[in-house]
């Protein structure tokens, strides 16, 4: 009983190469081995791509005075429900890791300026080699520095670096390849309206 049953799963599993055969085109002037080759590759590239755990975290910034009275800054992390205040400075952080055995090429990492916040100039920081790039049109393009029209009082126009209010997203763009079990960090600042 038991041999029957596993002869019926094997000529499943070999219908089933079957019919992944006769899902490739045989009449073109490519020899077969080479199409094998080229599935084969499709198939090693469908199971292998790299898989980059993202979390994201955030704190609050702390104004306190230490033993000498100078002031110090510390971080409090903010978990669940928290309140805020206008004012208060907020550091999100996206830690992300290749948990695969595959690099992760051109990896990007794109974050929102959160509604009711606006983005503390200069503050993204990482600690891999990436460009840092800004957007102040909701996503749709990103620059180093976003410059804006202004019209001054003589009437000419020229352009201006962009305001902090007027930034909506900041994006990451690594260079170098994430490696397997690699890791990468990358944060900013807003401070609340």
């Amino acid at each position: 009983m038991m041999q029957r049953l596993f002869a019926k799963k094997h000529l499943l599993l070999g219908l089933g190469a079957f019919a992944l055969v006769g899902a490739i085109p045989l009449a073109t002037n490519q020899p077969v081995m080479a199409q094998f080759q080229e599935v084969k590759e499709a198939i090693v590239q469908a199971v292998l791509r790299p898989e980059v755990k993202l979390t994201l975290s955030a704190e609050k910034q702390i104004v306190g005075l230490d033993k000498n009275g100078q002031e110090k800054i510390s971080w409090e992390a903010l978990e669940g429900k928290v309140t805020v205040q206008p004012g208060d400075v907020l550091r999100y952080t996206v830690d992300g890791a290749n948990s695969s055995e595959v690099e992760a090429k051109g990896l990007s990492i794109t974050q929102p300026v959160p509604t009711q916040t606006r983005y503390v100039l200069q503050s993204a920081t990482t600690n891999s080699n990436a460009d840092i790039v800004y957007s102040i049109d909701g996503g749709d393009s990103f620059v180093m520095a976003p410059m804006v029209e202004v019209t001054l009082p003589d009437g000419t126009v020229e352009l201006q670096p962009a305001p902090a209010d007027m930034y909506t997203h900041i994006q990451w763009n690594f260079s170098d390849d994430l490696a397997s079990a690699q890791a990468v960090k990358a944060s900013y600042n807003v401070q609340v309206k």
